[in-house]
């Protein structure tokens, strides 16, 4: 006999950290949720929530129990590249008559260029909250001030998830009154491309001063969207080769030293370095063992390229280093476009 079905699961864009709006968010629609929960035959009490990438990577190749409705956070990044338990979900035109049933949230105030699924229950969710739709829901839980509107969300989506699981027969009157919802208008994203470097064999993840300051590329990752750019994080040497292009994207390039000790991995180092456009920039990740070459590392890379390189020899360092450079490269490129054309020629 199957176990029983929970009520959701809150899917978001998750990194190698949790992070802390979201997860307050949940505790917040969870607590809702089971307030009005009076679970019928093959429904129990509960739901799902994954605070790290790593976390959903085990627990999905575990499996995990069925639930009767999806809660997606619809953000920048995960619009542009869904979690693998959203699967091919995003872009059905067409709402389903059954369990699992979508219930977006905005996490964000950025609608996507094209028709996604839930779009319209996503925003008649917040249809008495001005301010849902102008900021989205991140900013409503960041701000003490939308103490009540943040209620009020919550409690409307518990309602709403609530219904829906308790009666998966029928499909809920949140789906069945949906408003209708014009195309949007195409809306480029300004992409960033960061680039990873590192010794063959290794992935674009790594965290060379300790688990608990997240990965490398988080950093960076985390930086653009600060920015309300859109990530594409690529391993060289293959970054060359991809859709967006160096020549087509702001983007900054992060370099492990250790590259610079294995040969094979220096040559196609030193290729992209010279051929990377002036507005990128460059930050150098020396890991602890390495601080004593420090100087020497960083005169090596400087060698390799006129677009300078910074230096990250410890986490404070690390963070400091990648902000100063993402604004940097956003900021060269810009400027860059206003002689070639505007923006929003960028593919």
């Amino acid at each position: 006999m199957p176990a029983p079905d929970l009520y959701f699961a809150l899917i978001h864009a998750r990194t190698s950290v949790p992070n802390q709006w979201v997860e307050g968010f949940y505790h917040r629609l969870d607590l809702e949720v089971q307030r009005r929960a009076d679970p019928p035959y093959g429904l129990r009490r509960g739901s799902l929530y994954f605070a790290t990438a790593g976390d959903a990577r085990k627990a999905l190749a575990n499996g995990v129990p069925r639930v009767r409705v999806l809660v997606p956070l619809y953000s920048r990044e995960f619009l542009h590249e869904p979690p693998a338990d959203f699967g091919n979900r995003l872009h059905r035109l067409n709402d389903s008559d059954e369990p699992p049933f979508v219930h977006p949230v905005l996490w964000e105030p950025h609608l996507p260029a094209r028709r996604v699924n839930g779009l319209a229950q996503a925003t008649s969710l917040g249809a008495a909250v001005q301010e849902y739709a102008e900021y989205g829901m991140v900013s409503i839980c960041r701000l003490s001030a939308y103490t009540a509107e943040l209620r009020q969300i919550i409690e409307e989506l518990a309602d709403r998830v609530v219904s829906a699981a308790e009666d998966p027969d029928q499909v809920p009157l949140w789906i069945r009154s949906r408003p209708a919802l014009p195309m949007p208008a195409r809306s480029p994203a300004a992409r960033f491309l960061i680039t990873v470097v590192r010794p063959h064999g290794r992935g674009v993840d790594w965290s060379p001063f300790g688990t608990d300051t997240g990965w490398v590329t988080d950093h960076a990752r985390h930086a653009a969207q600060r920015l309300s750019l859109l990530p594409e994080i690529v391993l060289a040497p293959a970054a060359p080769g991809t859709a967006n292009g160096f020549h087509e994207s702001a983007g900054v390039l992060l370099l492990d030293s250790a590259v610079l000790d294995d040969p094979n991995a220096r040559s196609i180092a030193e290729r992209i370095l010279r051929d990377m456009p002036p507005w990128m920039t460059v930050v150098m990740v020396i890991r602890p063992e390495g601080a004593g070459r420090a100087h020497d590392l960083a005169a090596r890379a400087r060698a390799m390229t006129r677009n300078g390189v910074q230096i990250a020899r410890d986490a404070p360092e690390l963070q400091r280093a990648i902000d100063e450079a993402v604004t940097k490269a956003r900021r060269n490129f810009l400027r860059s476009r206003r002689s070639r054309g505007p923006w929003e020629d960028l593919p």
